[in-house]
């Protein structure tokens, strides 16, 4: 058996002799037996040079994701917000403003409070950021007053930091609980259904216009997140929250609390949101 080193340069583009220019040298060692080695060498350098310019590109665009997910402000922040200068005031809860613990904990309990009492079990326990400067907010890409992540995380700007907000985003985290990639794609929920729950349970947000039969009918429309904008401009923010939320309010008046319940967990499971919204509202 014959040993060779291949020396690879990292990136590969080129490997300088006598000096090596700040490149990494990787030595990849070749085992071939000594009857194959003049047939064999070439291709076998030539296939593991492949494969270390494959590694190089791998790593280089894994360093280039890194990099840009430091310097960039947005919500994947939120996978380490102690990174970020974010202070853990209790478990999974973070923070720019510690001086506040009381306050923020108590708004936190008291959303939570109202989101279990509506489903009736244990809300999930995502991650959450409160920020309580607008510059924690831009750094961790919160456009509003509050977003959620499914059920990963729930993060809120300065004007977020209400039970009205906090209650509207953990509903969103409730009913997301089961949500995984697929559900961007089929959506188990229309996005009337959605905003329209997490405002009739959170109370928030209202105001901003009259809620019609034609708002009604409009925001009956948005069955996607991307269509939400659109009914904001059609109708106003405060008035397609509004319109949302009185679609959801006339389904419990209809089927009760218990039939709303169901056409959640029904939806959750796979079945067709319009099928089983027709159903427990025929009986």
């Amino acid at each position: 058996m014959l040993d060779e080193c291949l020396l690879v340069a990292y990136p590969p583009d080129r490997v300088v002799s006598g000096g090596f220019g700040g490149k990494v040298i990787f030595c990849v060692l070749l085992d071939l037996p000594a009857s194959r080695h003049q047939k064999g060498s070439a291709v076998s350098q030539s296939g593991l040079f492949m494969l270390a310019r494959l590694f190089s590109f791998l790593a280089n665009s894994l360093f280039v994701a890194v990099i840009v997910g430091v310097a960039v402000p947005g919500t994947h922040r939120m996978v380490l917000p102690g990174a970020y200068g974010l202070a853990e005031i209790a478990p999974r809860v973070w923070t720019d403003a510690p001086g506040r613990t009381s306050e923020l904990l108590g708004l936190v309990e008291g959303s939570r409070d109202r989101v279990e009492g509506f489903f009736g079990d244990h809300a999930p326990r995502p991650t959450l950021i409160l920020c309580g400067t607008r510059s924690c907010a831009r750094a961790f890409g919160i456009g509003g007053n509050g977003l959620s992540i499914s059920d990963i995380a729930v993060m809120t700007a300065p004007g977020g930091l209400t039970v009205g907000t906090l209650t509207h985003e953990m509903t969103h985290s409730r009913l997301h609980r089961a949500m995984g990639p697929r559900n961007l794609v089929r959506q188990p929920y229309p996005t009337w259904f959605d905003e329209g729950l997490a405002t009739h349970v959170a109370n928030h947000p209202r105001g901003g216009g009259r809620v019609t039969a034609f708002s009604r009918a409009r925001i009956r429309e948005v069955r996607r997140f991307w269509q939400w904008d659109d009914a904001f401009r059609a109708l106003g923010v405060g008035r397609a929250y509004g319109s949302a939320a009185a679609e959801v309010a006339a389904i419990e008046r209809a089927a009760g609390r218990t039939g709303l319940l169901e056409l959640i967990a029904r939806a959750e499971a796979g079945e067709r949101f319009d099928s089983v919204l027709e159903e427990v509202l025929s009986r």
